[in-house]
């Protein structure tokens, strides 16, 4: 099995994220504004977080 990229992890977050907020935001659970916000610290944050995992595993090698 192929390793994720951070590319294709980035894009895979934002997906999810886009999905969940438009539906948030349909409910009315939150506005437009917040799930942007929500949507761009998950892309900032998620691949920074996999990163480091991934480079402490290597490191323990």
């Amino acid at each position: 099995m192929n390793d994720v990229t951070q590319t294709q992890l980035v894009a895979a977050v934002r997906q999810i994220a886009l999905v969940a907020g438009g539906f948030a935001v349909g409910k009315g659970w939150l506005d437009n504004d917040t799930a942007t916000a929500i949507t761009t610290i998950a892309v900032i944050l998620v691949p920074f977080v996999w990163g480091q995992m991934k480079t402490r595993t290597l490191a323990k090698k």
